[in-house]
């Protein structure tokens, strides 16, 4: 599966950094996703896992460990997952849009909204997701480097990844912020297998 990641621009991305050194080592590393289908597709399966199932009024996810949920409610789902570097989260956020809306436009202004928001500093666009899709629908999607501030401790370089796609009246976005590299080199500790994994477990309402 092709390179993806993250979106939506509601406050809830001032909560999502909690980056404590804490944690039960580097995310596993899923089975492979399958090719996208034309139809309606099953979420991923995993061998010797027990998936845990959300529906809100959106979407339902599929997900399984180490990522727990961390709140939900009936737009939005999130998730967390503690590594060696800090805490992973992902958010998933459904909403009505008008007709026409595209999933560029509601990328353009959810990255807009997250490097403007006060929470980060120094933000680099590290260029587009190719392929980004969210439950097996083709969106557009957006890597971005920055710095989260940490109180008064210094400031932590985070990896945000957003995706949104959208199909008839419903959209949905998808915002990962990470300390781990995507681009990193060392597979044991790249979270990409992971988000395509969540987004490919989306199934649209």
């Amino acid at each position: 599966m092709r390179r993806r990641r993250l979106a939506q621009p509601l406050v809830w991305l001032l909560v999502l950094i909690s980056l404590g050194a804490c944690g039960l080592g580097a995310i596993p590393i899923p089975d492979a996703t399958p090719t996208p289908c034309p139809g309606n597709c099953p979420p991923p399966a995993r061998d010797n896992s027990t998936p845990h199932v959300l529906t809100n009024d959106f979407f339902q996810l599929t997900y399984f460990d180490p990522w727990s949920l961390d709140s939900h409610d009936n737009s939005t789902m999130r998730l967390a997952a503690s590594t060696q570097l800090g805490t992973v989260t992902m958010q998933i956020h459904g909403q009505h849009v008008n007709p026409g809306t595209s999933a560029n436009s509601l990328l353009y202004g959810t990255v807009q909204n997250i490097v403007n928001n006060g929470s980060f500093t120094n933000a680099q666009d590290m260029g587009a997701i190719k392929g980004a899709e969210i439950g097996y629908v083709a969106g557009a999607g957006q890597s971005i480097g920055a710095y989260a501030s940490q109180g008064n401790s210094p400031q932590v370089p985070v990896f945000i990844q957003v995706m949104t796609a959208v199909q008839n009246s419903t959209a949905i976005t998808f915002v990962a912020i990470s300390p781990l590299d995507p681009n990193s080199p060392d597979p044991a500790i790249v979270p990409n297998e992971e988000y395509d994994h969540v987004v490919n477990s989306v199934v649209w309402r």
